[in-house]
């Protein structure tokens, strides 16, 4: 399994379209490029789900990778960097996203990326 999510970490700077998948074996990776209207930058997200239906996803900040797990969520799907203390999230619902940054102890949340669509080219 975590050769799966290194090869899904290694998708995100190649990935040049705007979405790509591949499977195997009951395994699956998605790399979804989004445009967002907060940002020059687009964000490229890669979607990994275990056979077991176990979801991760990576996403390039600042040129560093950050691996996430998905945590419960009330609508949509939440991912939790791996790294606790870098407070990256992500939030997914349809063709959307948001990232958000966490401070430490959770008292604060702020919104890095917004309005950020799937692009269909």
């Amino acid at each position: 399994m975590l050769k799966l999510l290194a090869l899904s970490l290694g998708l995100l700077p190649s990935a040049t379209l705007a979405q790509s998948l591949w499977q195997a074996q009951g395994a699956r990776v998605e790399t979804v490029a989004y445009t967002c209207s907060t940002a020059m930058d687009d964000l490229s997200v890669a979607y990994f789900t275990a056979p077991d239906a176990t979801s991760f996803a990576a996403v390039q900040i600042a040129g560093v990778v950050h691996a996430m797990v998905q945590e419960v969520s009330g609508s949509g799907v939440r991912f939790v960097d791996t790294d606790a203390q870098s407070g990256y999230r992500l939030h997914s619902k349809g063709d959307q996203v948001l990232l958000l940054k966490q401070e430490p102890g959770g008292a604060t949340e702020e919104q890095l990326l917004a309005e950020c669509r799937a692009r269909k080219d």
